[in-house]
């Protein structure tokens, strides 16, 4: 055992050093000198190497040396197949050659096409396809008056229902969408009864598999698709009955697009029938045929679509009073890129037969386009069903009106995200993808895999935002107050907003914040970038600006710290030490307040020594007046307390008084007159409208009930022998007036 280890590790070595020996620069030296030498001298050194070489040694170099020799054959043959294997700019310039060439053929195989077309049909009449002729055409109205007797049957029996549905006038969207569903049913489930009749009486009643499969098809193709496309259009478009259109369009756009795609569909079915056709007759112009017929129906497609962009465009926009951006510029753009996209999608059904791949289908073409177009009516049924959903405005005012507006466009949003995304998998499916899953291995896998899965995180931080915003503002609307009072009396802020509603947009700011941080990082991980070293240099950058910034640090933590005590709300009238005013806005480091004379103050929350609430609960106003010194005092405090009674069963301000106005008796006595004060209690900011109220009744009791406010005035006593003329009487007059305007000097 020891020695086959022993000889096993022996070959290994031998093989190694070998190996080093021949790939080093020295080795190589020595080879070539040794290619040099005379065949005698290689002989001879070759002997002399293998006999100082063990047998294990021997068998290892030389099984090492077949090794060696088989790699340097493969590499070299790689080496010539893709020297000599076209490269991808020149497959490109032959792909581009062959689709010219194929374009060009196909013009040039007109004539053969009709030629062949015109046999088809003779051979169809001539019974060598489907049996004899009228075998064919007595199949076809058999199954023709059969599905359609059974319809007009189920026509019959669901009379009523139909004429009910006439003569209902919708007076909501639910109505109009339940209607439109019910007429639809029962449209579609006429077509399903002609269509399952005519094939059970083909079972039964043809028995040439040939005639019953050609008559079936004549069936699908030219009577049951139209039919069923007209259906479909009705349904959206409701062309004769604008009160059951379930898009915004007018009657002739409406009608143009119905009659157009009605009539499409029917040389869609006529064609596919006559593709058959020429198919089962051996006809080898089916690929011309379904190049014209596929490039006709395109440019007839793209027509259609430019003739009713601006009804499109309408369609798209729907009933929005006040459409947004995006949507206005979504709806402008829409047809055009329709039209590109069937462009598009018409190369990619023709370019693959010029590479040399499998074309795609006419069939699965027409679907692609015909999600694309109708794409707009989804987004508008979605946008319909939405203002269903979507819970009425909670709370009063443009706050809650503006919050109930931003719930309502997220939802539309958030149902956008999930119809665009069930869009692409089915016109992927459609095209031979399945992007949820990729199998295989290879780079190109791996690369879809990753493509889907950066796409996906780009779609769920996506949502996971308008969820936040959902949230917040379903929160806001719930939580604000009425509009603040804009009289000319408000001189500091009203009620305030709750806690909740002050610190929603610091919630949102910062999840967005976090949203958008961990999507970015999860997108860059899933297309292999190492996400190690960003979060490594955020951390240090993170600690960088907490030790450089102190004061920014001061103001945040003050802020927090402020929100948990609830010092402040959105709205109030607060003091902060030196400045007033109402808070307009809360930012994560400053405060911004609206001062009583419009000034806006920015305010940190590290320089807020103290912090004064004007607004919070309720407050209390006191109101002095003045009156003469013989004034009944006792007769003024009646008249304030019915005047405060007076007030508070007043509509407008009832709700706001707390307390109600009533007088605190003498309050303080100077050279005037009597001092009395009243006081009452309201909400906050409503004090100042009660206050006006108050001044205009005090104005009227007072004068109805004789007494006077006392103002300042000086006597002038003289001797009663003076005799003054009128013009002394005007001097005393006026040295009396301007010692009562003098000002006095504080004691």
């Amino acid at each position: 055992m020891q020695q086959s280890q022993s000889g096993l590790w022996n070959s290994v070595l031998s093989g190694l050093l070998l190996a080093l020996f021949m790939f080093l620069p020295w080795g190589v030296q020595a080879q070539e000198v040794q290619n040099d030498l005379p065949p005698s001298l290689q002989q001879e050194a070759i002997q002399k190497l293998v006999g100082d070489l063990t047998p294990e040694q021997v068998q290892a170099l030389s099984d090492l040396m077949q090794l060696l020799q088989q790699g340097a054959a493969g590499a070299q043959a790689n080496m010539e197949s893709a020297e000599s294997g076209p490269g991808f700019i020149a497959q490109l310039q032959s792909g581009a050659a062959n689709f010219g060439s194929m374009i060009a053929g196909h013009f040039i195989g007109l004539a053969s096409l009709f030629s062949g077309l015109t046999a088809s049909i003779v051979a169809l009449f001539s019974g060598s396809i489907a049996g004899p002729f009228y075998l064919l055409a007595g199949a076809v109205l058999l199954l023709l008056a059969a599905g359609f007797a059974a319809e007009f049957l189920f026509n019959r029996i669901v009379g009523q229902r139909r004429d009910r549905i006439k003569q209902t006038q919708p007076e909501s969207l639910f109505e109009t969408v339940k209607l439109v569903s019910a007429r639809a049913g029962l449209d579609l489930g006429g077509l399903i009864i002609f269509a399952a009749v005519a094939l059970i009486v083909s079972r039964l009643a043809v028995g040439s598999p040939d005639t019953q499969s050609f008559a079936l098809q004549f069936v699908f193709w030219v009577v049951f698709l139209p039919r069923l496309v007209a259906a479909l259009m009705r349904f959206a478009l409701a062309p004769h009955r604008r009160e059951l259109r379930l898009v915004t369009a007018d009657d002739p756009t409406a009608r143009r697009l119905y009659m157009s795609f009605t009539a499409l569909f029917a040389v869609v079915g006529i064609s596919f029938f006559l593709r058959n056709i020429m198919l089962a007759a051996g006809q080898d112009v089916a690929e011309t045929f379904r190049f014209f017929v596929g490039t006709g129906i395109n440019l007839w497609v793209i027509a259609i679509i430019w003739q009713a962009r601006h009804g499109l465009t309408e369609i798209i926009l729907g009933d929005e009073q006040e459409p947004t951006t995006g949507l206005e510029r979504m709806a402008r753009f829409w047809p055009y890129f329709s039209m590109a996209f069937i462009v598009f999608n018409w190369f990619l059904v023709q370019l693959p037969t010029a590479f040399g791949f499998e074309p795609l289908a006419a069939g699965r073409s027409l679907g692609v386009i015909a999600l694309v177009i109708f794409a707009p009516f989804l987004d508008t049924m979605v946008r319909g069903i939405v203002s269903h959903i979507v819970p009425p405005m909670q709370g009063d005012g443009p706050v809650a009106e503006a919050a109930h507006m931003q719930t309502r466009h997220s939802y539309i949003r958030i149902a956008r995200v999930f119809l665009i995304t069930v869009l692409i998998l089915a016109i992927a499916r459609i095209y031979g993808l399945n992007l949820i899953s990729f199998s295989g291995s290879d780079d190109a896998s791996a690369f879809g895999r990753n493509s889907v899965g950066f796409l996906l995180i780009l779609a769920g931080g996506y949502l996971a935002w308008e969820v936040v915003n959902l949230w917040v503002s379903h929160q806001l609307a719930k939580d604000s107050p009425p509009a603040a009072d804009d009289s000319d009396d408000a001189e500091m802020g009203g009620a305030g907003k709750s806690r909740l509603a002050t610190i929603l947009p610091l919630i949102r700011v910062v999840s967005q914040i976090a949203i958008i941080l961990l999507t970015v990082l999860l997108a860059l991980a899933q297309i292999g970038v190492n996400i190690t070293p960003l979060l490594a240099g955020a951390g240090v950058l993170g600690l960088a600006i907490g030790f450089g910034a102190q004061t920014l640090v001061r103001d945040v933590v003050s802020g927090v710290f402020f929100l948990l005590d609830d010092a402040f709300r959105m709205g109030e009238f607060i003091d902060t030490g030196g400045v007033q005013g109402t808070i307009e806005k809360i930012s994560i480091r400053s405060i911004q307040l609206r001062g009583t004379k419009g000034a806006v103050h920015i305010v940190p929350y590290g320089e807020i020594p103290k912090l004064t609430n004007l607004s919070r609960d309720w407050v209390i106003m006191k109101l002095k007046f003045t009156v003469p010194f013989d004034t009944d005092v006792e007769k003024v405090r009646k008249l304030f307390k019915r005047i405060g009674q007076d007030i508070m069963e007043m509509d407008e301000y009832k709700d706001d008084i707390l307390a109600p106005f009533k007088g605190q008796g003498v309050a303080d006595v100077d050279d005037v007159g009597i001092v009395v004060r009243g006081k009452f209690t309201t909400k906050p900011g409503k004090q100042f409208g009660v206050r006006k109220e108050i001044y205009k009744r005090v104005q009227q009791a007072f004068e109805e009930n004789g007494i006077q406010f006392a103002r300042k005035e000086v006597r002038v006593q003289l001797p009663e022998a003076a005799k003054l003329d009128d013009h002394q009487k005007e001097a005393v007059a006026a040295a009396a007036a301007a010692e009562a305007a003098t000002p006095k000097p504080a004691a």
